[in-house]
């Protein structure tokens, strides 16, 4: 067993993050974009120099990997159209999805059974909508989220994490049941917050005021916010089971806050904890540790790794032995200078 050649990615809806991709992608390998749009489609093309095309079948035909990049309520009806296309050209292409939430894709149902699927989500973005918001440097320092649902084949595995690792993007085992809560916390939340805050500077009775007196603290906080607000209902509306129990933690840090604002030593605390928590989100410079594991146990390894943590840096193959250098986590491994 031996992980094929990436040659090129052909990309599955050229909205902002398809775009963006697209970009990011084209000076490190030959990205086939689709899109219905004529006109994100013209742009891509034009903007980034890639090859784009009006066909799925034609992007199928021409892919290694090919990445959904549509909104999250599609996923499933493109996943099982290039399903039908590869089995009709007796192809076995690797499919990926990058929906920010994974509740609604019935991941840990059969896939289909033709492709090769596997399953990501990059931790990143920035506001706007289409195509002509694309803004490929959001993919600098950005990790990935690579979700693991028991199914994926080792090869395929190799295959999908190349694409975020060719960009230097750090990738991330984790398990499906786990993602969703996740991204409630870090991503989702984030957004609800900010709307919340958008409301309340900018439709109160005092709106007028507040905006002359905005500075940085305010517009950083709200900045998630200017998002087109149907890509932000696409995040908060799939994911709400999980939405529902972060705002509830949101909830009550902010009623202990009102209830304790008259205990100075409270307050002091409870925002030394926070800036603790905020610094830990903070890029790090941990080690790198390298360990090497059998091609076919792959899928084995990342499931350990998302047990114990780490980000996997780099992902090489010698004969049949995948090479990988991870940071951070419980990682074992030889640790790197």
């Amino acid at each position: 067993m031996s992980v094929e050649p990436l040659d090129r990615v052909g990309i599955v809806g050229l909205g902002h993050m398809g775009a963006s991709l697209a970009g990011a992608l084209a000076p490190h390998v030959a990205v086939v974009g689709y899109d219905l749009s004529t006109a994100s489609v013209d742009y891509v093309r034009r903007q980034f120099e890639v090859e784009v095309t009006r066909s799925l079948e034609d992007l199928v035909r021409a892919s290694d990997v090919v990445v959904i990049a549509s909104p999250t309520p599609s996923v499933r009806q493109i996943r099982d159209e290039i399903d039908r296309l590869a089995g009709a050209m007796g192809r076995r292409p690797v499919v990926c999805d990058i929906a920010s939430v994974k509740r609604e894709l019935a991941l840990d149902s059969p896939m289909p059974s033709t492709i090769r699927y596997v399953s990501l989500h990059p931790m990143t973005g920035r506001e706007g909508n289409g195509a002509k918001s694309a803004d490929p440097s959001i993919f600098v320092h950005a990790n990935w989220a690579l979700v693991l649902t028991g199914h994926e084949e080792p090869g395929a595995l190799a295959l999908a994490t190349r694409v975020p690792l060719m960009l230097g993007n750090g990738v991330v085992p984790i398990e499906l049941t786990d993602h969703d809560r996740a991204i409630a916390m870090v991503s989702t939340l984030p957004h609800v917050s900010a709307v919340a805050l958008g409301r309340l500077v900018g439709e109160g009775e005092s709106h007028a005021l507040l905006q002359l007196l905005a500075a940085g603290s305010i517009r950083d906080s709200v900045r998630v916010a200017r998002t087109e607000p149907t890509r932000i209902v696409e995040m908060l509306y799939p994911n709400r089971s999980q939405l529902k129990a972060a705002i509830d933690a949101l909830i009550s840090e902010l009623e202990a806050c009102r209830d304790n604002l008259d205990d100075e030593a409270w307050l002091l605390a409870w925002t030394q904890s926070g800036n603790r928590g905020a610094e830990g989100l903070l890029p790090r410079n941990d080690s790198k540790r390298m360990h090497r594991v059998p091609l076919p146990e792959l899928a084995s390894e990342f499931q350990r790794m998302a047990r114990v943590g780490g980000v996997v840096v780099e992902l090489t193959q010698s004969a049949e032995t995948i090479m990988i250098v991870s940071v951070g986590g419980e990682t074992s491994g030889d640790e790197l200078s």
